[in-house]
């Protein structure tokens, strides 16, 4: 993980730069991931102005922060790209632990499974599950419905354009609505 710290219109006191770098360097604990991260400080008059963008696995992260001091600058700035980054491995993490598709897949090759078995072994199967609701209802009441049972999905009537509604619960944890042509 490289550091690079840069000022503008001021000079860099040592121990302003090692209070930086040594902030910094507690991101390396989120992983090998973080492959640069560049601080810029700037002074203009009152303002002391710090910037961090990290690049990391793919991503690049910005943030900025201003103060009238420039070690409170470094290290709100650190604290919200900190923030930044533990969201998005946070996001994968989640990504890695939801079972994948292969680990249900079988230990050998499709051609070795002659063709009456595999079709037999990984035929569909129907659950029935309650997820219809017969009156017509709001969508606030469907929400509310959805919310109190146990299912991921309400189909109903919707009250106010009689079509047919389906209200599903979203993994980023709201709701989708989706209404019948």
């Amino acid at each position: 993980m490289d550091i690079i710290t840069t000022a503008r219109r001021f000079d860099l006191t040592p121990l302003l730069r090692e209070h930086a770098e040594k902030r910094l360097q507690k991101l390396g604990r989120y992983g090998d991931n973080i492959q640069e991260i560049h601080l810029i400080l700037t002074q203009d008059k009152h303002r002391h102005i710090a910037e961090v963008t990290v690049h990391a696995a793919g991503t690049e992260l910005f943030s900025k922060e201003e103060t009238h001091d420039m070690v409170e600058s470094i290290d709100r700035v650190i604290d919200r790209i900190e923030k930044q980054i533990s969201k998005v491995y946070a996001r994968m993490r989640d990504r890695k632990a939801r079972p994948a598709i292969a680990a249900f897949e079988a230990p050998f090759a499709e051609e070795e499974i002659p063709e009456t078995e595999a079709e037999e072994e990984w035929a569909p199967v129907v659950v029935r599950g309650k997820g219809w609701h017969p009156e017509p209802i709001t969508v606030d009441d469907a929400i509310h419905i959805l919310r109190e049972g146990e299912q991921d999905f309400l189909l109903f009537r919707n009250s106010r354009n009689g079509k047919v509604s389906l209200v599903h619960l979203r993994t980023d944890g709201n709701f989708g609505l989706v209404d019948a042509e």
